[in-house]
């Protein structure tokens, strides 16, 4: 079966490679295609020299927050006769991110591999993978190959006869959002209600079970065999300054070609929308761009030359993030966007600490007062003075990034803010509150095909006569704008 998304010439295909391939699904065939050479190879290499060739990588976390994880893993205690552990984080949860899934439906023996390496590196025994609960495929794909892993000799209390032991435990996670964060993943882990911890102590110092721990995502850990059969140069062959190697990326929204996508790190926005999305659908204006799922910034299209670097992006107000990009066009309403990625945080929230369990539910108000035209002077200061004081006091990651889409739409977008408080305006006409339908006379054919779908029978006319839209009873809902094949229909502000 091919995938169904196949690689455009600016792609670089490293982990998304085989995607499509069933045979790489197998044991058999993962070893056929180079696989388990990797992990042969650092079992002969002792895992200070495995944490140093990482370094020398470069390799981020490809996870949100983008530590460099051979650093990651020399945080690791080295002598303390106690157990040590590694969790790798596949729960991605992001709306719209589906890089982690991929990876574990096609190459889960490359996650598996991955997974081996660094618990060798960071003298772990046991690696969790915590799985998505909604993952039920790509949890049968994982549950399978781990099986073929131990019956094979890649797993277990003797890997490949090196006397290492190494074992995978798959953990299936229950669908909440904030168990993606580190110390929630873990609580839930050992039973209890995932809620993120303070820190410090670190996971390295006390992490699952109150043993040194290290959390790398899937993407993370996928990379390493790569990097360690084709060595640490190859991989920051690719990329700019402190961003190397490859990145895959969601792409979705307005954009013609969607799907995931794997770049070279230090490609531009433009060139990924452009050349590797082929541009807007219906050939629109290019608005934004939100990077990061719904903890990013929203980027405006004159930032199209801006380089897909972790320092870039941080600069410009957005994340990385787990890879998700989202493009907008010009018919999308940037505040009401904000609002609903807000809507999202603010649902996910654990509550457990006052600012982000507070504070995002007030910005969220902000946000749909303006929406819907309740929006009064004063409120953009407002809810930006919220968000920084989110950002700053909250406890976790999802706090912390909450304000990130509010923070940067103010930013860039200033101008539909105003419009949407000051003169009860949404330029993009989206916002009902703020629009109004109405039919245009030169353009009516009288068709009567929007009455027959009015549902409030608000629209009213003779047979091939100009229409009209009762305002008094239209509820906005756009279905006569959809139904009308001649345009005739249109959004007023």
């Amino acid at each position: 079966m091919g995938y169904p998304h196949p690689s455009h010439p600016k792609e670089t295909p490293v982990l998304s490679k085989h995607f499509g391939d069933e045979g790489a699904r197998t044991f058999d065939g993962w070893v056929q295609r180079g696989g388990y050479a990797a992990l042969r190879k650092a079992l002969e290499m002792t895992p200070e020299a495995i944490v140093e060739e990482v370094k020398g990588s470069g390799l981020r976390g490809r996870g949100g927050a983008g530590f460099p994880t051979g650093l990651k893993w020399s945080f690791m205690p080295k002598g303390d006769g106690k157990p040590h552990y590694l969790v790798c984080n596949a729960d991605e949860s992001e709306p719209g991110t589906f890089k982690d899934r991929e990876i574990m439906r096609w190459t889960p023996h490359q996650l598996i591999e991955g997974c081996a390496i660094a618990a060798y590196a960071i003298g772990a025994e046991r690696c969790y993978v915590y799985i998505r609960g909604e993952f039920t495929e790509p949890l049968r794909v994982m549950q399978s190959a781990v099986a073929e892993a131990y019956a094979r000799g890649a797993l277990g209390a003797d890997v490949f006869g090196s006397g290492k032991r190494i074992d995978v435990v798959i953990h299936r996670g229950a669908g909440a959002y904030i168990c993606g964060e580190e110390t929630a993943m873990m609580n839930s882990i050992e039973g209890r209600r995932g809620n993120p911890r303070i820190k410090p102590p670190f996971p390295a110092q006390a992490g699952l079970f109150a043993m040194p721990t290290t959390i790398n995502n899937v993407e993370t850990l996928a990379n390493l065999p790569p990097i360690l059969t084709r060595g640490a140069d190859w991989f920051a062959g690719y990329g700019t300054g402190k961003s190397r190697g490859t990145k895959t990326f969601s792409l979705t929204g307005k954009v013609k070609r969607s799907g995931l996508i794997e770049v070279p790190l230090g490609m531009s926005l433009g060139d990924v929308v452009f050349s590797v999305g082929g541009g807007i659908i219906d050939d629109r204006a290019f608005k934004a761009v939100q990077t990061g799922g719904p903890s990013g910034g929203c980027l405006p299209a004159r930032l199209a030359e801006l380089p897909i670097e972790y320092a870039s992006l941080a600069a410009a107000g957005s994340i990385m993030g787990s890879g998700g990009m989202v493009v907008l066009d010009d018919e999308t309403c940037i505040v009401d966007t904000a609002r609903y990625f807000l809507a999202f945080t603010q649902s996910e929230s654990c509550g457990k600490c006052p600012p982000c369990r507070l504070g995002t539910k007030q910005m969220l108000s902000i946000l749909e007062d303006i929406c819907e035209g309740r929006g009064r002077p004063g409120d953009i200061e407002l809810l930006s003075d919220l968000a920084e004081t989110v950002h700053a006091a909250s406890l976790c990651a999802l706090g912390q990034t909450a304000p990130n889409p509010a923070l940067s739409t103010i930013r860039y977008f200033r101008d539909e803010y105003d419009a949407h408080v000051n003169e009860k305006r949404c330029p993009a006409g989206v916002c009902r509150a703020l629009i109004r339908y109405e039919i245009n006379p030169d353009t009516c054919t009288g068709c009567g095909r929007c009455l027959r779908e009015c549902a409030q029978q608000s629209i009213s006319g003779e047979s091939k006569q100009p229409h009209s839209i009762d305002q008094l009873t239209c509820i906005k809902c756009g279905q006569c704008r959809e139904v009308c094949r001649f345009g005739a229909v249109e959004v007023k502000s």
